[in-house]
């Protein structure tokens, strides 16, 4: 007997993963959770050491802890990362003085960048883990 599922796109991905059995589950959540620490680590490292130090210190994963999901949510809690990582226009206070242009951070120290080249290694890993268990996965 075999079986096909046809995916298109990342929703239906995740749906097929939410609704896999338990044991397939813990190995796809070691999968997530280990890509999702990599991705933190190496945005860390990206980010600059300001004065407070809080840019790299404020970035955490969140790990989604569940019989029948597998997740992890890579994020910075630093109130100032978006400013880096897209910098800002000319800025002037309300009384007229000026605060200056913020450049944005080159890729190479941008958390977008490394989050989405993490998540498509995860779900590489993940394509290959399903068809380690006997599914086959085509489409890009």
């Amino acid at each position: 007997m075999s079986a096909k599922v046809e995916l298109h796109g990342l929703d239906e991905l995740k749906t097929a993963l939410r609704n896999l059995p338990q044991e397939l589950t813990q190995e796809a959540q070691a999968i997530v959770v280990a890509h999702a620490e990599f991705a933190e680590r190496e945005i860390e490292n990206g980010y600059p050491v300001g004065p407070t130090g809080n840019l790299k210190r404020r970035v955490t994963t969140e790990v989604n802890t569940s019989r029948f999901a597998a997740g992890a949510r890579v994020r910075s809690r630093a109130p100032h990362a978006s400013l880096f990582e897209r910098g800002t226009k000319r800025r002037v206070t309300a009384d007229g003085r000026n605060r200056g242009v913020m450049p944005p951070a080159p890729d190479s120290a941008r958390m977008v960048p490394k989050a989405i080249r993490h998540r498509r290694r995860m779900m590489g890993a993940l394509r290959a883990m399903l068809e380690r268990h006997g599914l086959v996965v085509t489409g890009a």
